[in-house]
């Protein structure tokens, strides 16, 4: 199977291999229901078995292989559709609790419904699935997985455009050595098979079908999160490396944001950013955030996205800190962002601290993925943050609050920012322009 290829723009419509059950899931076992009007067939040791319209099975490692129902075993498993099978909400094979969320604080377990054919086999003695179906098919898909049924039909247009953009880039390649061209998840891109697939999302992926972002004749490595907290951050300060000109620090606005004190790299500026509420697309001001949760996808959380703030008591985040990096503290003095983005996103940050001797030290972490990681029990919302000690006792903070702006990374576009948009009238293309400045919409295969 040809998997996709980094800096290589198809001219067909390219066939996906996508990972739904990965080694990290830790699973021995697989429960899958074959729909219950539709033919399909088990593959295994080059022969074809024939399943029962609506039967539940099952594969469980034995050993080296794969025993399905308890009876026959095999390497590994292919279920294929023996016809054309129909892309509509809830079709194709479902594959019992499937993480979702993964390694978030919001995981937890869904059925997912499979349109295409799914391959099982094991790797270091886990169980992992493949679905593997055509580019559009999964578009239709990620559209309503990301963001939910109650969106604009502008914002789920370019939601499509910017995933199959993403796709085809195909930049960090985090699964090939399985055989995988992405996951099902945020780590890559959000997916759920037709469990969410709504018309809306169909009509997108049909409009816009083989529309890319182009930056200078390549396809544009379009980034996206959940909110930027009203000012979107660079390509170099979330990943490092060259800077790209289409992902850079820029308001979430088409106007000058009012009240704001640049730049947001200062300590005091990004204090009285997060304390306000600028009037930028993804702002609570724009967006009310108590009726938020109807327009996001299905595993998101109501909340406040655009402003929030978290708590710790000291031996919370003592506790935390010690499983987390390692501390081997007995109490946390202080948390001090040494660099930021040009978001505010906290690129380098200092813990001081006491060890267990006594002994007042420090320990460094650096980028926004393991920073986020560290503070918190699943996955920080944003490094946006600035951060509070409270009062002390002994010298030693009782507590401490984390005041923090946006959700996600904040890189490219900011889905609820573009959900702003659409419900004021923009255009798919405006967004896209808006998110990824200097690029142009262009359709590169039929």
């Amino acid at each position: 199977m040809t998997m996709l290829e980094k800096d290589v723009i198809p001219t067909s419509e390219p066939i996906l291999r996508v990972g739904i059950i990965m080694p990290e899931d830790n699973f021995t076992q697989i429960t899958v229901s074959i729909p219950a009007h539709q033919p399909y067939h088990l593959i295994a040791h080059n022969k074809r078995f024939k399943t029962t319209s609506g039967e539940m099975i099952s594969f469980r490692i034995t050993g080296n292989t794969i025993t399905l129902n308890d009876q026959t075993a095999a390497p590994d498993w292919s279920i294929s559709p023996e016809d054309k099978y129909p892309v509509v909400p809830d079709a194709g094979l479902k594959i019992h609790q499937v993480t979702a969320g993964r390694g978030f604080h919001w995981q937890k377990k869904i059925d997912v419904f499979l349109p295409g054919s799914v391959h099982i086999r094991t790797v270091q003695q886990k169980v992992i699935l493949i679905n593997e179906l055509p580019l559009e098919d999964y578009l239709m898909c990620v559209a309503t997985s990301e963001m939910g049924q109650a969106c604009p039909p502008e914002l789920i247009q370019a939601q499509t455009i910017v995933a199959r953009s993403w796709m085809l880039a195909n930049v960090e390649q985090k699964h090939h050595s399985l055989g995988m061209d992405v996951c099902n998840d945020d780590c890559c891109q959000r997916y759920q098979g037709t469990s969410n697939l709504n018309q809306p999302a169909i009509d997108a992926a049909q409009a816009t079908r083989g529309q890319v972002i182009l930056f200078e004749n390549r396809i544009c490595d379009a980034r996206y999160s959940k909110s930027c907290g009203g000012m979107m951050e660079s390509f170099s300060t979330i990943w490092g490396g060259e800077e790209l000109p289409y992902l850079q620090s820029i308001p979430d606005s088409d106007q000058p944001l009012k009240m704001t004190r640049f730049p947001l790299t200062s300590e005091e500026n990004i204090r009285h950013w997060i304390d306000h509420v600028p009037e930028s697309f993804c702002s609570s001001s724009n967006i009310d955030e108590h009726t938020l949760i109807k327009y996001l996808g299905a595993v998101d959380e109501g909340g406040t996205y655009f402003r929030w703030h978290v708590q710790y008591t000291q031996q919370e985040i003592t506790v935390l800190l010690n499983e987390k990096v390692n501390l081997q503290a007995a109490a946390v003095l202080d948390l001090l962002a040494l660099e930021r983005g040009g978001s505010g996103r906290i690129k380098l940050l200092e813990i001081r601290y006491i060890d267990r001797n006594g002994r007042e030290s420090s320990f460094f972490l650096e980028r926004d993925v393991n920073i986020r990681a560290a503070l918190h029990r699943g996955f920080l919302y944003s490094s946006c943050i600035y951060i509070d000690a409270g009062s002390k006792k002994e010298g030693i903070p009782v507590n401490f609050t984390i005041h923090g702006a946006g959700w996600g990374h904040g890189v490219g576009l900011c889905q609820i920012g573009a959900l702003g948009m659409a419900l004021a009238g923009y255009t798919a293309s405006d967004i896209a322009g808006h998110y990824y400045p200097g690029c142009r919409l262009e359709t590169i295969y039929p």
